[in-house]
């Protein structure tokens, strides 16, 4: 199947955490990724809010942490996400000094992806963050929120007005409320209305997460975002090695033992 996967484990199942991992956990799990072939791996957040981490992805603590030679040996890139909205001030303006404090330049960055989360409401300082962060060299992919609230004419307007600002636009089903139908249609509009490469973020609420990441890749999408054991915020998201097998990915034992570790997490939290 043609279509890459994006694996944000560590930043939504960072909702459980409170973006705390273990590091060998995070080792072990980025170089199996990488070994069984997922495109990029998101993790975490770049954001001034407090939390552990991976809410913030200092560049040179996940450096110290992954070699990008060592543990992503099949050319898997790492990308962070950012919250539009923790840059914007009460006067609606984009805070440029606080996005320079917490985005450093691409070239001293183990990062080459950035995600840019939004709002409809915020598509007028998505467009300055977008371009300020691709001038330092980053790879933009935009995820517009809360997609089943949105109306016709706003996701039209999100996916042109939008189009010369990012590599990549996603939509994410934040509250798991979409049946592949519905998905269906959303992606029509976005593949009718651009011609840059599109993405999903499918919540599992109705157990249709899965399903509706194969009606996006079916209607022509080309990521599908998924985390180890469904891990993410609330109910979870589709998974990564239910996604690599359809993508008839050879899975490696080295998979197997992180999703039984990812098994034992899944106990304690009770995402799902």
């Amino acid at each position: 199947m043609n279509f890459k996967i994006l694996d944000c484990t560590f930043r939504d199942g960072g909702y459980y955490t409170n973006w705390n991992f273990d590091t060998e956990l995070v080792k072990s799990t980025v170089q199996s990724l990488s070994v069984n072939n997922v495109d990029i791996i998101e993790l975490g957040y770049k954001s001034p809010k407090k939390g552990g981490p991976y809410r913030k992805c200092n560049d040179g603590f996940i450096a110290r942490i992954i070699d990008r030679v060592d543990f992503c040996p099949h050319n898997t890139e790492l990308s962070f996400m950012i919250d539009a909205k923790d840059y914007i001030t009460q006067d609606d303006k984009v805070n440029h000094s606080l996005l320079d404090d917490c985005v450093k330049d691409s070239k001293t960055s183990p990062f080459s992806v950035c995600r840019i989360a939004i709002k409809l409401h915020e598509i007028s300082q998505a467009k300055v963050i977008s371009k300020h962060l691709h001038d330092k060299g980053y790879r933009i992919f935009i995820n517009l929120m809360c997609i089943s609230l949105i109306l016709e004419d706003d996701i039209i307007k999100f996916v042109t007005e939008m189009s010369d600002y990012a590599e990549t636009l996603y939509f994410a089903d934040s509250f798991g409320n979409l049946v592949p139908s519905r998905v269906s249609y959303i992606c029509s509009l976005y593949n009718n209305h651009t011609n840059k490469l599109c993405g999903i973020h499918c919540h599992d609420n109705l157990s249709l997460a899965f399903a509706n990441s194969l009606q996006a890749v079916d209607s022509g999408f080309n990521y599908v975002d998924s985390t180890v054991c469904g891990m993410g915020r609330g109910v979870g998201n589709t998974k990564t090695e239910q996604t690599l097998l359809y993508r008839e990915s050879d899975i490696t034992t080295s998979l197997v033992d992180i999703v039984n570790k990812f098994g034992k997490l899944q106990s304690k939290y009770k995402w799902g």
